[in-house]
């Protein structure tokens, strides 16, 4: 499953400034000429996955994984990475930075993003400026979080969050693996990369309140920051504001596919048994977890099995049969019993499955195994080119029909999902390839649409069967409508 925090709030101050820009869709890292540099505070919300954690969705703190993504501005057009442009902080000359390293520090306190725009007055855009400070249609403002100050007269503790040398000494912590304000670090070679940044160890303790959310700082390392050079090195990131599709967000993968070998329980190899506890029309969590109970048509195998719980509703208990002790083609019996829902004991529930052979699954001598079937996949749970309000949750269920035969529909182990947007002749990931849930009886996969923005989307479908991998293009694609209350409008 996967989910993404938008940024809701950024600001970039600038040392020895005043100026506030937190309504600018570029934040402008710099550093070099005369030593002014800027830094690049941002706020994400983390309380949503904290409450998926809660509800039971995401049950496994562990299991989650937490990358912070940003789009460099300047990696759209690869042919402007050596141009000299003129600076709009200082009104000088400013070239993109290469080859450095960003370093993200934790914000120590609250502070207000603002309504400032411009970073300084200069020949562009002196036009829009008129000499009354209070006049409405000024592009610049000192109001809110500033390099002195986080709100309207309340100082940072240290100017600019955090002086150089306190950057500089958590930085050698850091270095060292020990506890530190800098959480992480990413390297640019030729500066127009993305910002791609692990933050898991972050996220969590804010999920866990170990640590409190004030928001995650960005800057060059300690060393640059003071390094004076002929012109302005400068990275640009695109913000919150940015009038485009790249809104900069923490996406958190949370690994745990559904697996359920009811279907293929094969001998002499560990298996997943699954329990899908589904009240009216929902998956709903127990009060405990079930026990289960493995037999046969007289006896009981193994007893007091103990479950564990998936997500929300779904238990599974893994399962090993040796093929010395079992028959294969014989039918087996999982009772789950200690089914307890809101204080009531439910019955029992007795499920079955049937044993294969290991060849099924172990295929050990002088020859490949080689599986010449061939899959066309289709999708259901969204109709094509259907336009879905932002917010639906939908769940897809991902058939595959071998081809050339009259089967039906087989349950494939291996399926991959991707979704992606086109700019052009370009495509974009917003969904990288995940794994596809198997049931029983079904594969599916669950799209929450508050993890997209307003666009068309498309879906690719990947099938791993035998030594065969894949790609089908396009199979399902869909509209995310403007949504009134929508943020990013």
């Amino acid at each position: 499953m996967i989910y993404k925090s938008y940024i809701e709030k950024t600001d970039t101050i600038i040392s020895n400034s005043k100026l506030n820009t937190g309504l600018n869709p570029i934040a402008e890292l710099v550093y070099g000429k005369d030593t002014i540099v800027s830094r690049t505070l941002i706020y994400f919300d983390h309380s949503k996955v904290k409450k998926l954690m809660n509800d039971g969705i995401m049950p496994n703190i562990e299991k989650m994984k937490h990358v912070l993504h940003i789009t460099n501005a300047g990696s759209l057009d690869f042919t402007q990475l050596h141009d000299c442009e003129t600076s709009s902080i200082n009104d000088n000359k400013k070239i993109r930075a290469t080859s450095f390293d960003l370093i993200f520090f934790l914000i120590p306190k609250e502070w207000d993003s603002g309504k400032g725009f411009d970073y300084s007055m200069n020949a562009l855009n002196a036009g829009y400026y008129s000499p009354t400070p209070i006049d409405p249609k000024r592009l610049v403002s000192t109001d809110g979080c500033n390099w002195f100050q986080r709100k309207n007269g309340i100082l940072w503790d240290e100017e600019g969050v955090y002086t150089n040398s306190t950057l500089s000494n958590e930085y050698d912590k850091f270095s060292a693996n020990e506890p530190s304000l800098v959480i992480a670090r990413q390297h640019f070679d030729v500066g127009n990369e993305n910002i791609n940044v692990d933050i898991t160890d972050t996220f969590n303790k804010f999920i866990t309140d170990e640590l409190k959310n004030y928001g995650i700082g960005i800057a060059f390392s300690p060393f640059l920051e003071v390094t004076e050079t002929e012109y302005e090195n400068y990275l640009g990131l695109l913000t919150n504001k940015t009038n485009t599709f790249f809104q900069p967000f923490v996406e958190t993968r949370y690994d745990d596919v559904v697996l359920d070998d009811r279907a293929n329980f094969v001998l002499n190899k560990n298996n997943k048994l699954y329990l899908y506890c589904t009240i009216g029309d929902t998956l709903q969590d127990l009060d405990n977890n079930p026990t289960v109970t493995i037999k046969n048509s007289d006896d009981e195998i193994i007893t007091e099995l103990e479950s564990q719980k998936h997500t929300r509703g779904i238990y599974y208990v893994d399962l090993k049969l040796s093929k010395g002790d079992f028959e294969a083609d014989t039918m087996l019996y999982d009772v789950w019993s200690n089914i307890y829902y809101q204080g009531t004991k439910l019955d029992d529930v007795e499920l079955d499955f049937t044993l294969k052979d290991t060849p099924n699954f172990f295929n050990i001598g002088n020859s490949l195994s080689v599986t010449n079937t061939t899959f066309t996949p289709s999708i259901s749970g969204i109709k094509e080119k259907e336009d879905i309000k932002r917010g639906d949750i939908r769940k897809l269920t991902i058939s595959a029909k071998p081809n050339y035969t009259t089967n039906t529909i087989q349950l494939v182990d291996n399926l991959g999902i991707r979704v992606y947007v086109k700019d052009g002749t370009r495509e974009i990931d917003v969904i990288e390839w995940d794994k596809i849930n198997k049931t029983f009886s079904e594969n599916f996969y669950i799209i929450d649409t508050n993890i997209l923005i307003p666009q068309r989307y498309y879906v690719d479908v990947k099938i791993t069967y035998g030594m065969n991998s894949i790609i089908h293009h396009d199979v399902l694609s869909f509209n995310i409508v403007d949504d009134l209350n929508n943020k990013y409008a």
